[in-house]
């Protein structure tokens, strides 16, 4: 009998890695203080808030708001819709912010000059007076949570946190 020949293994890409650890508790999940997506949510929430009340005790203003005027600050006049994607909220949730901010004499809206169905938001001198006043408190807030890390470890979450924002906006 003719045996036949051994099959050659075919190249392809790589497999795409993938981790699967189990953890007592949530199966192949794990414990729920070990899932990374939990944690970072967490984080990201304690910190927004320490801030948060820093622009509230502060400026009487609200985390939805000191989101959209620090992007405002940061990007310059945003339309409508790069607010909702540059602060990751929901139009509900920036429109109300939008409109109080308004009232309070922060930011100041007009029509696009190419297209008059879009709004254009941009901070008031009152609202960028705001930003620059608590960016130093900002600053010390943050330096605070990043005082447990040492500079090699801050290096690699700065590039950490790059990686997975690049990778955010790749899945809805």
């Amino acid at each position: 009998a003719v045996k036949p020949a051994p099959r050659r293994a075919r190249k392809s890409a790589a497999p795409a890695r993938r981790v699967e650890v189990m953890r007592a508790n949530l199966g192949p999940m794990g414990k729920l203080d070990d899932f990374i997506p939990y944690k970072l949510s967490v984080v990201a929430d304690r910190v927004s808030q320490s801030i948060g009340k820093l622009f509230e005790t502060r400026f009487n203003i609200q985390i939805p708001e000191w989101r959209i005027i620090m992007a405002l600050y940061s990007y310059g006049d945003l339309v409508f819709h790069e607010v909702v994607d540059r602060t990751s909220m929901d139009k509900a949730r920036v429109s109300r912010a939008q409109r109080r901010m308004i009232d309070l004499g922060m930011i100041r809206t007009c029509g696009h000059p190419d297209d008059g169905r879009k709004v254009i938001l941009s901070l008031t001198p009152a609202g960028r007076k705001i930003c620059e006043n608590i960016l130093p408190e900002a600053a010390e807030r943050e330096a605070w949570f990043l005082a447990v890390l040492d500079e090699h470890e801050h290096q690699q979450l700065d590039v950490i946190l790059d990686k997975l924002m690049k990778r955010s906006l790749e899945r809805g």
